[in-house]
């Protein structure tokens, strides 16, 4: 069960510059069209979550769990995904330009070609 509500996200976005949500357990939440831009989500637990359209350029989202996770839309541009697991996330129509996959995991993952092209 995710350690944080959707309200309780939007309100630590509101009143953060950069937000710090490392380590939170955000699984199953639906945190569509948030703006999670230059926040750390570094080994946060994002299984299954709802990430669609979601504004999250120049996060931190290292080793993090996104297994499941719909980011259909998501701008992840210049986002750190290092060594994140994506398996089976729809990325589809997402933004990927200069986003850093290096050890990323993206078995089953649905992504289009120009999702790095943008």
């Amino acid at each position: 069960m995710a350690d944080l509500t959707r309200q309780e996200v939007i309100k630590i976005l509101a009143t953060t510059e950069k937000a710090r949500l490392a380590g939170v357990d955000l699984s199953g939440l639906d945190l569509s069209g948030l703006n999670f831009a230059n926040t750390d989500l570094t080994r946060a637990n994002l299984t299954k979550a709802n990430l669609s359209n979601a504004y999250m350029r120049g996060a931190r989202i290292e080793y993090a769990n996104l297994e499941g996770t719909l980011l259909v839309g998501a701008n992840l541009k210049e986002a750190n995904l290092k060594g994140a697991n994506l398996n089976n996330a729809d990325m589809t129509n997402a933004n990927l330009k200069d986003a850093m996959l290096y050890s990323a995991s993206l078995h089953g993952a649905r992504l289009n070609s120009n999702d790095f092209q943008r």
